[in-house]
């Protein structure tokens, strides 16, 4: 063996006791790793994504309340970095199309948190069961569900919005006359509750006939036609009061048409579509106004807050406020009168 050789062997002799060492200190450096990965992963879990699916009554884009709902409800779900899906049936009135819906979304990708405003209090109850026993957490909007099952329910006051409006009745019209009540969909809850709180005032008081109530199923023509055919029917009557957006809109119209605008009290429930000219003139004594950004964007942050199993509340009062010509140019509610809609 030459001394090159030689050289090259003893340089690459591993000396003894250290061979077995080696594999020992891989072992400890990975162990080490490991410890501190799954030790920083316990203090800081990745954020996993929160899926919120939002059924609302009406998709349609002709009702301005639900598209400023939409509008508060992306507003928060981008403040909150959620992942954000709206559905539901294009008229109010199809429940059995927001009982589909509903039923869809949870047979094909269950979200994190369902948004629902239900479009009748008994119907989608068991859905909601559905939902919670699959592991969705349920927000109630607008209108509750029969169900305790919902983290909370983001709404309007709505019995005490109907107080508000039979309240403004009495003060602007004189006791004796009759009155009609004038409805969207029955079996809500926003219909339900509002006619309890007009009733409870009316009733209350004693002094004003309550000819009865009728429902429009949510279509404007529908109100119009129906308040032609009550003042055909009763041409004593004294006032109107409406219960929603649409209704509102059909009552003013008919009475517009058959020139009993002003003569006949007119008292609604909800923006109508930012026609402030039929307060201005007269036609609509008052209405009042919710504030469905607030309402939108609440229920969104509910539904971070219930992702997170965080504590909410049972029932989260969105406001409202009633307006006439006395208070109509007031900035505040300029802005509840022209929201911006996306």
């Amino acid at each position: 063996m030459n001394e090159e050789n030689r050289r090259i062997l003893v340089g690459n002799r591993t000396p003894k006791g250290f061979g077995g060492l080696i594999p020992v200190l891989l072992t400890l450096i990975f162990l080490g790793g490991s410890f501190f990965v799954i030790f920083f992963l316990i203090r800081n879990p990745p954020q996993q994504e929160i899926r919120v699916t939002a059924v609302i009554k009406a998709i349609a884009n002709d009702s301005e309340f639900w598209e400023v709902i939409k509008t508060g409800m992306r507003a928060g779900a981008d403040e909150f970095g959620l992942d954000l899906d709206i559905q539901g049936p294009w008229a109010e009135s199809d429940v059995e199309g927001q009982i589909r819906i509903v039923k869809n979304i949870l047979e094909d990708r269950p979200p994190t948190v369902l948004i629902l405003a239900a479009a009748d209090y008994t119907r989608l109850a068991p859905l909601v069961e559905v939902a919670v026993a699959a592991g969705v957490k349920v927000i109630a909007m607008d209108s509750g569900v029969d169900s305790p099952l919902p983290r909370t329910f983001v709404a309007t006051d709505n019995v005490e919005g109907g107080q508000k409006v039979a309240a403004e009745m009495i003060r602007i019209l004189e006791p004796g006359r009759k009155l009609a009540i004038i409805s969207h969909v029955r079996g809500t809850t926003t219909a339900i509750d509002r006619e309890r709180g007009v009733r409870g005032v009316l009733e209350k008081d004693g002094r004003y006939p309550i000819l009865g109530t009728w429902f429009t199923d949510n279509f404007a023509d529908r109100a119009y036609t129906i308040t032609a055919e009550i003042l055909r029917e009763h041409p004593d009557l004294g006032g109107i009061l409406t219960m929603n957006e649409i209704s509102t809109i059909g009552a003013a119209q008919a009475l517009l048409d058959s020139g009993a605008a002003g003569k006949i009290r007119l008292v609604g429930f909800d923006n109508p579509l930012g026609r402030i000219n039929l307060i201005e003139e007269g036609i609509i004594a008052a209405v009042v106004i919710q504030k469905p950004f607030n309402m939108g964007y609440l229920a969104v942050r509910a539904a971070r807050d219930a992702a997170e199993n965080r504590d909410l509340p049972p029932f989260i009062d969105t406001g409202s406020v009633l307006i006439r010509l006395e208070n109509l140019y007031e900035p505040e509610n300029q802005k509840l009168l022209f929201p911006f809609v996306e």
